[in-house]
Parts: structure tokens; C-alpha cells; sequence
């Protein structure tokens, strides 16, 4: 691949992991080698299955039921940050080894926002990204400071909602939101 840039995906629309996923099809799709890790979800969603299949993608999988955050005790929340920071060291020695033209990161800025992993080493990681590699950064902002994020990618999209069945009580509907 010629030089990556980083690309950021944020907010509170829908569309995000869905960019993200058809960025690693066009990828695959030209031969390109393609790196997918989605903090904080379970890999029940129907892309999870498809882009696993497709070759050139790698897909690191979190381990068991992810809960929500909110919801949990301090000690709960530390024992998943623990649990989820081996699987985010494995994810981050592939992504400093270069072998990836594409190496996605959905929902990290969540991961950052909710400190499930350390900030700075997302943004070390946007810093001393190898030169090839094309990285795509997703998540909600959730009212917090991502001024760090922004400033050092080279695309920056914000996914504004406007109307959402959610906010009518319609839950996740498989094959759209999961």
C-alpha cells in the first residue's frame, strides 16, 4: 500500500462500524492484508462473520460476554479492563509489526473515553503508525474531550444522528445494528 493515513469515525449516528467494515472489503477485495478489532463487542455481529471469511483478514475476537460498563462495580470494571488489555497487547504487536496494509480499531475511542485501555497508548499507536498501514479509528464521543484523536488523524467523519428507532425503545435489529 502506498503511505496510510488514519482515519477517525465518531458520534452518535449509525454508520461507523459500517464505514469501517466496508473499508476492510475494498481493502481485501484489492489483496491488501487487513487487521479488524472491535473493543467492547462480542463477535456475534453479522459482518463479524463475513469479513472473517474473506481473505487477507485477521479478526481478534474478544474472550466471553462483554457487559456494559455503566453498569458494573469498580472492581468489576478493572477485572475486564485486565481481561480485555491482554487481547489489546496482542492486538497492538500486530499493528506495530507492519505486516497490515489496513488495521481497524472499532469502537476504541470508546475503549479510550471509558479508559478500558491506557489513552496513551491508542495515541502512541496513531503516532508511531507504520508507514503503510492505513489505520481506522471508531467510537462514540460520548460529550468527552477527543481533541487528541482528532488532531492526529488525516480524516475525520462525525456520524451525527438526527432520528433513531432506538430512542423509540426498538432494540438492536439483527442485520442492521448487529
Amino acid at each position: 500500500m502506498q503511505k496510510g493515513c488514519i482515519q477517525l469515525y465518531y458520534g452518535d449516528g449509525k454508520g461507523k462500524t459500517t464505514a469501517a467494515m466496508g473499508q476492510v472489503v475494498r481493502c481485501a477485495g484489492h489483496g491488501f492484508k487487513v487487521l479488524v478489532y472491535q473493543f467492547l463487542k462480542e463477535p456475534n455481529s453479522g459482518e463479524v462473520k463475513i469479513i472473517s471469511s474473506l481473505p487477507g483478514v485477521e479478526y481478534i475476537a474478544n474472550e466471553g460476554k462483554i457487559p456494559f460498563l455503566f453498569n458494573l462495580t469498580p472492581e468489576q470494571q478493572e477485572h475486564y479492563r485486565q481481561q480485555w488489555g491482554k487481547t489489546f497487547e496482542l492486538v497492538k504487536e500486530k499493528f506495530y509489526s507492519g505486516e497490515y496494509d489496513l488495521v481497524v480499531l472499532d469502537e476504541a475511542i470508546d475503549a479510550y473515553n471509558l479508559r478500558t485501555i491506557d489513552p496513551q497508548d491508542l495515541l502512541d499507536m496513531m503516532d508511531n503508525k507504520p508507514e503503510g498501514t492505513e489505520l481506522v479509528i471508531t467510537g462514540h464521543k460520548y460529550g468527552m474531550d477527543i481533541s487528541a484523536l482528532t488532531d492526529r488523524a488525516d480524516y475525520v467523519t462525525n456520524f451525527m444522528k438526527e432520528k433513531h428507532p432506538f430512542d423509540l425503545g426498538l432494540p438492536c435489529r439483527t442485520g442492521i445494528e448487529e
